[in-house]
């Protein structure tokens, strides 16, 4: 009986084995049953005793032998996916799948996965998150998908449900400021902090991602041009770890002119953030907006304080911070920039994003259009 002791990294002892079971017909390669962190002997000897006995009676299969459960494949699937995107993304999709499609499918053996059970969960999903439940469906249905390709079954009973439909409700946009909300905004933001009060006026008169802004570096802006350069941004990777990464889209890679306030505000924060030298060293990598008196960028939990706080002063309804993304393409069209050029400065890949999202943001479009008429056919 070939049991190893050995201790772990804190220094506790432990059980380990492996048993040879034979050669896989298809690789060559030997096949083993491995086992560790076993706490005690006696645990390391009944587990041993088990797996030769499981070998012995041919309930031992090998891997591409056994029978899977969704959530073994779904690992499987996860580390081929893994290498095709960015940490960030690769993140929150490991997340969405564990936090819903794990949790009400992952037990139940691929080979009886049925339509019924499918839509049970698809019905779960959709109550639960009737916004992104199809996200869902479309990752479980990748994973059976792959699982086709691996010829574990021969069918992917997700493609079989029915899709429950959200109720068209019309719900008022109010995700964004005004101009005169947004002067009031910025009054009360420049009285708070300077720091606060740049970084928010870029916000409104740039629209860049709230990403973008904190990962933006002083290199990154051209005062003589008054253009600002999008070449990063900050975003959570794998376990929550804040990362800094290029942008998700090349249309997100931009290049946006400043209007000459903005860039005095931001040149006033540069001067400010100058006077700190004594403490930190301002070189070409120096972020724009950094946390205390560190090179590193501020977190987004410090703008978001801000912006309560702010808003709280003001006696100002609150917007969330990519409102302030919204309030600049929506001021963008009452001064009537065309749709085209709305899409570049904001880095969507497509203009029906841009359509999509931000057609609806203002009624001054719409009395505007009223009054055209109504011109026409009284003139």
């Amino acid at each position: 009986m070939n049991i190893i002791e050995y201790e772990t990294k804190t220094g506790k002892k432990r059980y380990k084995f492996s048993i040879y079971v034979g050669k896989d017909s298809s690789t060559g390669k030997s096949i083993l049953i491995r086992k560790s962190s076993l706490k005690s002997l006696k645990e390391a000897r009944e587990a041993y005793l088990k797996a030769e006995l499981a070998i012995e009676t041919g309930e031992y299969k090998p891997f591409n032998e056994r029978r899977l459960k969704l959530s073994e494949v779904i690992e499987m699937w996860l580390e081929v996916y893994r290498p095709t995107v960015k940490e960030s993304t690769f993140a929150t999709t490991k997340r969405i799948i564990n936090d819903h499609v794990v949790k009400v499918l992952g037990n139940i053996y691929l080979d009886k996965l049925t339509v019924i059970q499918c839509q049970k969960a698809v019905n779960q999903w959709f109550r639960d998150a009737p916004g992104t439940y199809k996200k869902y469906i479309f990752y479980t249905s990748d994973v059976i998908d792959y699982a086709i390709k691996l010829e574990i079954i021969n069918k992917n009973p997700m493609k079989n449900v029915v899709r429950p439909k959200v109720k068209n409700v019309h719900k008022e946009f109010t995700n964004s400021y005004t101009k005169e909300e947004l002067k009031k905004f910025l009054m009360y933001a420049e009285k708070y902090n300077q720091k606060a009060f740049t970084l928010f006026r870029l916000l409104a008169y740039t629209g860049l991602r709230r990403g973008e802004a904190l990962a933006l570096k002083w290199s990154d802006i051209d005062f003589k041009e008054n253009v600002l350069s999008v070449k990063r941004t900050l975003t959570k990777g794998l376990n929550n770890m804040v990362i800094v990464q290029t942008p998700k889209t090349s249309s997100s890679y931009r290049k946006i002119a400043i209007d000459k306030s903005t860039a005095n505000i931001l040149k006033q924060w540069q001067q400010e953030q100058r006077k700190q030298a004594v403490v930190i060293s301002i070189t070409s990598s120096q972020v724009t907006f950094n946390r205390g008196v560190e090179n590193k960028p501020l977190s987004e939990g410090a703008i978001v304080n801000w912006n309560k706080a702010i808003c709280k002063k003001a006696g100002l309804r609150r917007i969330t911070i990519h409102g302030f993304r919204h309030t600049n393409a929506s001021l963008l069209f009452e001064a009537g920039v065309s749709m085209k050029d709305v899409q570049a400065r904001l880095g969507h890949k497509s203009i029906k994003t841009t359509m999509d999202i931000y057609t609806h943001v203002s009624k001054y479009h719409q009395n505007k259009a009223v009054e055209k008429l109504d011109n026409y056919m009284n003139g």
